[in-house]
């Protein structure tokens, strides 16, 4: 019913009749590729749809969960600090002492008082998060004029926050850097915590003012573990939209700049994760008000940062659809070929060639479209054997040209830094020592060219090793202790050189000087296991992880080893170059326990120097 209805349509009449009058190969590779294409697009679809909703999910919650425990951590300092207080406001040495009548308070009792509410508040700031106490005290004390940790409360009457404390009746006020007055003996950038106390016999008037300073740092450094993103920002702000601190911007900063002294944002439900526009852009916000305060955190995540997965997502479906795409189109030629009974003849002279067996289709007699894919099937097994032949030499080349390159590529800084060791020594006027650095690094180099051979007897490459760890011995100072315990029957046995150097080096700068000591020692062990022979490097440094083991040989990419050291790439570098020479069966392997030390056994077969060419 729904063809007779398509008929009826002169757009799918012209469809139909093109369709009908290309080649049946067409036809079959065009009705290939429209059901994968559809097949293709529903699966796409699902998958993102899908993933997309639970990625959403997953960055929604990781971003509650953070910022919920930034807020409540935040809460309970700010709150910590308000309950230490109490230590003080209801103190009643200290009200005794600020109560007592002026007439009858000799200079002598004032003194002494003095320096217990000198030992109270410096005992207040002994917490890590309080960076300094103060009292405001009445102008006609004596010791009103401490001006550090006691203050006139004449100097305060002027104070941004004076106001502000009077009409919360002098409970608890938390004020910003901003409000606070600019003294002397300011100590850096902080928030305050201010409290009033009342003459216990005139409850109209002042006793003293109590004053917490807390270091800004420490809120930011909160603020800055509710951020969910490199690019986000978490701010503390008051009623009116003032920046109280804000954590540290990311590049690429936000529209926020670290200038902005307010915010003026649209209003949106507290302890939920909503998508706000701000500024002509798209943020994903979460704001939470603090308990004890009157101020509230706000995170802002930048749109693009928050879906950054799900625009990945997206082109990773994209990519693997057109691939799968590509591939159909392609696959669909062979799927279209096996209707025609001349193929399946070609199809088994492709299946031998899959086999391994190149053999020519004989006897090629129709000229058609089929008769032309024999002939560019006999053209392709003629080219093919032309390729492997010259493929063949071409890998003997590329094997020799790749091995040179690694081993190029090895101990790039060692002669820089024995040259500035040199001038040093010369600076300090040690010839004798001087001349066996340079007889060692002579030696060294030396034997590092060795007339071009790649190939050198375990001999040459111990002694080469041992002139390396000479002049590392001097340049730190004979803190490092090299022994060699190599069974004599081994030495004149094949090693490409410059091999142990680099594992010597790697022990030397990420195991022993990784310790606090900058002491330790460095031995390498020799044996002959069967047909094998195994040379073992063995530190007692501070030892690798385990989940580090597990990549140091993998093949380096710029994401997984961006931050690996030179020592680490020489590691896959000589595993490579072993792997290389001798098979997949040699190489590094590594073992090793933290706080103790590495052990690195490299494994070679027993192949006579001579045996080598």
């Amino acid at each position: 019913m729904i063809y007779r209805y398509l008929k009826k349509s002169r757009f799918f009449r012209t469809l139909l009749l093109l369709f009908n009058n290309i080649s049946l190969h067409r036809k079959i590779v065009l009705t290939y590729f429209f059901f994968v294409f559809i097949l293709v697009g529903i699966l796409a679809a699902s998958i993102y749809t899908f993933t997309a909703s639970t990625i959403r999910t997953q960055n929604t919650f990781s971003l509650q969960q953070g910022f919920n425990q930034a807020s409540s951590y935040l809460t309970y300092k700010l709150n910590g600090i308000s309950s230490s207080s109490d230590m003080v406001i209801y103190n009643v040495s200290l009200n005794d002492v600020l109560n007592k009548d002026l007439e009858n308070y000799s200079v002598m009792d004032q003194i002494a008082d003095s320096k217990m509410i000198l030992h109270l508040m410096k005992s207040m700031q002994e917490s890590e998060d309080i960076k300094r106490a103060r009292i405001y005290v009445p102008d006609s004390l004596i010791f009103s004029g401490n001006n550090v940790n006691i203050c006139p409360l004449s100097q305060a009457q002027s104070a941004p926050w004076w106001n502000p404390l009077f009409q919360k009746k002098g409970l608890h006020l938390f004020v910003g850097n901003d409000s606070l007055e600019k003294t002397t003996y300011r100590d850096g950038e902080c928030i305050a915590l201010f409290r009033a106390m009342y003459r216990q016999d005139n409850y109209s008037e002042l006793s003293f003012i109590l004053r917490l300073d807390i270091p800004q740092s420490t809120v930011v450094g909160i603020l800055n573990s509710a951020n969910y993103t490199n690019d986000s920002c978490t701010l503390l702000m008051d009623s009116a939209g003032k920046i109280i601190a804000a954590s540290n911007i990311g590049e690429p900063a936000p529209t926020l700049q670290e200038e902005a002294t307010t915010l003026n944002l649209p209003l949106f439900p507290e302890e939920t994760v909503t998508e706000i526009q701000w500024n002509g852009q798209r943020y994903m916000a979460m704001q939470s008000s603090i308990r004890g305060t009157e101020w509230d955190m706000v995170t802002l995540v930048p749109y693009s940062s928050f879906t950054l997965a799900i625009t990945s997502l997206v082109k990773i479906i994209i990519g693997v659809s057109a691939l799968i795409l590509l591939l159909a189109w392609f696959l669909s030629k062979p799927v279209a070929y096996t209707i025609t009974k001349r193929i399946d003849s070609l199809c088994g002279y492709m299946q031998q060639t899959k086999d391994g067996i190149l053999k020519e289709v004989p006897d090629i007699i129709y000229k058609d479209e089929i008769g032309t894919l024999y002939e560019n099937y006999n053209f392709m097994i003629t080219r093919i054997h032309t390729l492997l032949h010259e493929n063949y030499q071409m890998g003997r080349e590329l094997k020799s040209a790749e091995y040179k390159a690694l081993q190029s590529q090895i101990n790039p800084h060692f002669l820089y830094n024995t040259l500035d060791m040199i001038s040093w020594l010369s600076y300090q006027k040690k010839p004798e020592q001087i001349s066996s650095v340079v007889y060692s690094l002579a030696n060294f180099y030396k034997l590092s060219l060795n007339k071009g051979k790649y190939i050198v007897p375990i001999s040459d490459e111990i002694s080469h090793v041992t002139y390396y760890m000479k002049i590392q011995d001097l340049r730190f100072s004979g803190e490092i202790r090299f022994l060699t315990d190599i069974d004599p029957v081994i030495l004149q046995y094949s090693i490409p050189k410059i091999t142990l150097q680099p594992i010597v080096e790697n022990a030397l700068f990420h195991g022993i000087l990784e310790k606090k000591s900058k002491s330790g020692q460095i031995t390498i062990h020799g044996i002959l296991a069967e047909d094998n022979i195994l040379l073992i490097v063995e530190d007692d440094g501070v030892g690798i992880p385990s989940d580090q083991l597990n990549v140091l040989l993998e093949a380096d990419n710029s994401e997984a080893h961006a931050d690996d050291s030179g020592s680490h790439y020489g590691l896959r570098n000589i595993n490579k170059r072993i792997r290389l020479q001798y098979g997949e069966e040699y190489g590094l392997s590594f073992e090793s326990i933290p706080g103790e030390g590495t052990k690195v056994v490299l494994c070679l077969p027993s192949l006579h120097v001579d045996e080598i060419t």
